[in-house]
């Protein structure tokens, strides 16, 4: 690292407390910020990773959908309004906060009556969620990224003594962490074609760095034969991801590559 890269740190702008591992030093060449989650404005430079734009996109699920179809992400089909939901499609069906995260106050509806039910409580306020379908993947990605790829990835796996009614989703109450060195990854094998739609997600929603939740389907079918091309979902991008040990230390590295390539500094 040449004494160029030793005068500027990286001013970070989050309120996660896992984040703070990175209010240490991570030199870079000009006086720069980066965000997770926060839309800080921040005018003392021009040198940004995540603009406030962009976090607005990624965790507004409603503009970060629009933001999938405008360059056709490969997403869970969705609805803004419950009122475009008929008894013909495809259930379960879930509903998402707009601005909801780590699965909070997410609701998985069985069938057109369940969805009917609660949306006519008026406590429910049905125009502060999002509706999608659900797709019953057995596996589930997180990918973190930038625009020249991925640069981390891990698996979530339910804990054996998951209860049945909670199977459905994966979030920290519930799931362990594989990272890819571990056997139980089991790296799809379109994983490129996965980690490029990621990229797609990134650009879609305006981020510079981000992280994908991805559901793909198990690697064998119903009669044990091996997929050639498991189908996915993006299931949404995330500015703000938890961090550990390991994400601290990959980003840490990546940041300031990412600045150099986003700026060609």
């Amino acid at each position: 690292m040449t004494k160029k890269w030793k005068k500027r740190t990286v001013r970070l702008f989050s309120r996660h407390p896992s984040h703070d591992c990175l209010r240490r030093s991570i030199y870079v060449p000009v006086l720069a910020c980066i965000r997770f989650g926060s839309t800080t404005d921040w005018t003392r430079s021009e040198y940004e990773i995540n603009t406030t734009e962009a976090v607005r996109n990624s965790s507004n699920k409603f503009k970060m959908k629009t933001c999938f179809e405008h360059l056709d992400v490969n997403t869970a089909k969705w609805y803004s309004s419950p009122d475009q939901i008929t008894e013909e499609d495809s259930f379960p069906i879930l509903a998402k906060k707009i601005y909801g995260s780590r699965g909070q106050g997410m609701i998985k509806f069985n069938n057109y009556n369940e969805l009917y039910e609660w949306a006519l409580d008026e406590n429910n306020k049905p125009q502060r969620y999002i509706f999608e379908k659900y797709y019953n993947y057995s596996r589930e990605y997180r990918i973190h990224i930038d625009a020249e790829g991925y640069f981390y990835a891990c698996r979530k796996m339910l804990k054996s003594d998951t209860p049945t009614e909670n199977r459905w989703f994966r979030n920290d109450s519930n799931c362990v962490w594989y990272v890819e060195e571990n056997e139980k990854f089991d790296k799809p094998v379109n994983w490129e074609e996965i980690t490029e739609e990621c990229v797609k997600a990134l650009d879609a929603v305006g981020l510079d760095m981000g992280a994908c939740d991805v559901r793909v389907q198990s690697s064998t079918d119903s009669e044990g034969n091996l997929r050639e091309k498991p189908k996915f979902i993006i299931v949404e991008i995330n500015s703000a991801p938890s961090f550990g040990d390991i994400t601290e230390q990959k980003y840490r590295e990546r940041i300031p590559l990412t600045l150099e390539n986003k700026y060609s500094i």
